[in-house]
């Protein structure tokens, strides 16, 4: 102990910037001003911008409150609705199988997701028809190249039937009948008016890729003139049945279908088009196309035109995902990608395509069906989701589904529709709103329509290592805004927080928002009886060297202490290619023995994937519950441990057919438990709040001053020896003085 001691003594402190942390007192800052034009009678919001992607998220819609959800990817291009069969396509090996479904019920994947919809309260529910040409026919593993379709291993796609629709469908014809699934779904469901029915119908999943995807089914690129042919064609046919329903097409999977669909230089078609069209670009010619089919047929065919959306520049790390909404909405901005380089033209780009509905099919929606920004492992998640979402609707984007995500950017949605965690939500009517610089803050406000008693905006901090002071001004209110209160999402903690409650003066609220951070901020006329929760306290255990962990079965094997505090579960790891694919992931799960309330103990997992490279890095969360069967219940760890498994794996090589093995070597796992705050002590110097005040503290101190990673406190203000509300070597000092010579300091 005395040459611990006489070590801290000697060691000359030399701190080059504070660390930023939850403690936001010991952060530097900058001013913000945020204007919102309260004389505006602003726009309505899409309720249908808050959803997510069904696939992926079964059952586990407690983490994200949504509106709406699509059932939708790559899965549903080769599904089979009359035995529930699909395949995998690329994805995974092309394996024809049952992953969506293990019910030989006809459409039973459509029935699951109907019932979700009741279950969890979506107010609307898109599906996938199936246009490429054929599904799978079984369910017996992977297809050979030599298999392609026409093969047994396939039933043909009809669009039509041109015969009498069956109750049940014929397993023995080998074909597939889009009309006739379509209708069965009316007659099992509802129609689309129905809270049991589709209320959309979406013309099938990122034809463009289909040679790449789905090569097995569709192995030539797809032309502009199949696309048209079936999009009027599945159209026509669901009008007929459901005059109501609404249909989402062509499902483009990102800027370069927006702009040539699927052709190359071998093809002259898109070249020929456009240049007797005049079309700036092929979202045009295809507008084109459904409105003068609508014309013919006397009826509209196409309600949502539908894309997809990647950032490009949101892959290049935080620094850029943050920027990243600017390319959707912002005249000027250019991304770090090559969008930003060769595609100016077309930036902002969803002005670009609002142009080309207003052209050539006016009163057509906008829905992104897919899109994700990244960063569920960090804050810049929330903040570039935060921005998304009021990009949507200041652009007027009808329908919006993310697709996977998880932590952080759950939180990005969960900030728009359940703030409080008890359905506060931000309001349905947005008001002109605007920052002083968008690049260190994006602001969007609204209201409730006929209420402006309250005020929601939404406000973001994308400075790292700056506090953020806002003065958040209504401009031109009538009313006497009294309180706001402040939830938001920063630093270590996915969760979202209250800051504090603020008070109103003269129409005008100051805010200090913490580095990195997403906030709603609520503003009302009246007090709204907010009392501010102390913040949990995390502790976290560390091991360093996983892979000396591996048990009998071969997995790794981590502890898990206290099973009924476990908040996040961190994997550190190294992936590899076999086979040198520059791209890849591993799908992993925590394996679990579980237990629920009443004792009952039961086998689970939770999902996880890690991307080819050093340090890639997952998290799984945990808020209590865990899959049992169809349904999440309360349940904790039973036997003190999880199982780190390794169940599937993709990556470039193998769309190839290249035998390619991804290795996944274990750096580092970080398992965290949250305790409340009533837990914690308040022991002068105890900064790791566990009851007592020793060495270890003084340590820890230290390496937080020197920025070491991963280090964090539990209870900062047991530190402030100073009473300065910061931390500095100065309390340092004062520790190690009250570490040797005891008493007070």
């Amino acid at each position: 102990m005395k040459k611990v001691i006489s070590a801290l003594l000697a060691l000359t402190l030399t701190v080059s910037s504070t660390p930023s942390y939850v403690n936001a007192a010991v952060a530097d800052s900058y001013d913000m001003t945020v204007t919102v034009d309260m004389t505006s009678s602003g726009k309505a919001i899409s309720p249908y911008i808050y959803g997510i992607n069904q696939y992926g998220h079964q059952n586990d819609y407690s983490k994200v409150k949504v509106n709406t959800v699509r059932q939708g990817g790559n899965r549903m291009t080769a599904y089979n609705w009359e035995t529930n069969a699909s395949n995998a396509g690329s994805d995974w090996k092309y394996s024809s199988d049952n992953n969506l479904s293990k019910s030989d019920r006809p459409a039973d994947c459509a029935q699951v997701f109907s019932a979700e919809g009741q279950k969890y309260g979506f107010d609307y529910k898109l599906t996938t028809l199936q246009l490429a040409g054929y599904v799978a026919a079984d369910m017996d593993g992977t297809v050979t190249e030599a298999e392609s379709a026409p093969s047994a291993r396939w039933n043909k796609v009809e669009l039509v039937k041109d015969a009498p629709f069956a109750e049940t469908p014929d397993l023995t014809d080998g074909t597939v009948y889009m009309d006739e699934y379509v209708n069965y779904l009316i007659n099992t469901l509802g129609n689309s008016q129905t809270e049991t029915g589709m209320q959309g119908y979406s013309l099938d999943n990122e034809p463009a890729l289909w040679h790449n995807t789905h090569s097995r089914i569709h192995p030539q690129r797809v032309t502009i003139a199949e696309i048209a042919d079936k999009s009027i064609t599945m159209a026509s046919a669901i009008k007929k049945l459901d005059p109501n329903a609404e249909v989402f097409g062509p499902a483009l999977y990102g800027y370069t279908a927006y702009n040539h669909l699927a052709d190359d230089d071998s093809s002259t078609e898109w070249e020929t088009l456009q240049a007797e069209n005049n079309y700036h670009w092929y979202l045009d010619c295809y507008l084109d196309q459904m409105k003068k089919a609508s014309d013919k047929e006397g009826i509209r065919l196409l309600d949502v035109l539908d894309i997809h959306y990647y950032s490009e520049s949101a892959r290049e790390g935080a620094a850029d995902r943050i920027q990243s909404v600017r390319t959707l909405y912002e005249k000027g901005f250019k991304e770090n990608s090559w969008i930003g380089q060769w595609c100016q033209q077309n930036v902002p780009i969803l002005p670009t395509i609002q142009a080309s509905i207003d052209k050539y099919y006016p009163g057509t929606k906008l829905g992104i069906t897919e899109y994700n920004f990244g960063g569920a492992e960090d804050v810049s998640g929330t903040i570039a989701e935060a921005e998304a979402l009021g990009c949507y609707a200041d652009q007027n984007v009808y329908y919006a589904t993310l697709w996977g995500g998880s932590g952080y950017i759950f939180s990005g949605i969960n900030l728009y529709t359940n703030y409080d965690g008890k359905g506060g939500c931000f309001g349905d009517t947005l008001l002109p709103t605007k920052t002083t610089d968008v690049s260190k803050a994006s602001a969007y406000s609204a209201v409730n329509a006929g209420d402006d008693s309250l005020v929601t905006v939404m406000v973001t901090n994308k400075e790292s290592a700056l506090e953020e002071n806002v003065s958040i001004v209504l401009d031109g209110a009538k009313k006497d805004y009294q309180e706001a209160a402040v939830y938001a999402v920063y630093g270590d903690s996915s969760d979202i927080r209250l800051l504090g409650v603020e008070d109103v003066n003269d129409s005008t609220v100051n805010v200090t928002l913490p580095a990195f951070s997403a906030a709603m901020v609520v503003i009302s006329d009246k007090s709204m009886g907010i009392e501010p929760v102390a913040e949990p306290v995390l502790k976290s255990e560390v091991f360093d060297d996983p892979m000396k962990l591996v048990n009998e079965n071969g997995y790794v094997e981590i502890p898990v202490s206290d099973p009924e505090h476990l908040k996040k579960i961190i994997m550190t790891a190294d992936v590899k290619s076999s086979a040198g694919s520059s791209w890849g992931s591993a799908g992993c799960a925590l394996s679990i023995n579980a237990v629920d309330e009443s004792g009952t103990k039961f086998w689970t997992s939770e999902g996880y994937s890690l991307k080819l490279g050093n340090g890639s890095t997952a998290t799984v969360e945990f808020d209590g519950t865990l899959k049992k069967k169809d349904e999440r219940v309360s349940a904790v760890i039973a036997d003190g441990k999880v199982e780190l498994q390794q169940w599937w794996a993709s990556s470039e090589k193998m769309e190839q057919e290249i035998d390619d093995e991804i290795t996944v070597t274990y750096k580092k796992v970080e398992v965290i438990y949250e305790y409340p705050a009533e837990q914690t002590t308040n022991i002068e110097g105890d900064v790791n709040a566990d009851g007592i005040f020793n060495v270890a503290d003084v340590i820890l101190l230290q390496k937080w001053l020197l920025a070491v990673p991963d280090t964090h406190l539990a209870n900062w203000k047991n530190a402030d020896l100073c009473n300065d509300e910061r931390l500095d070597v100065f309390d340092l000092c004062m520790m190690k003085r009250k570490l040797i010579y005891g008493g007070s300091h």
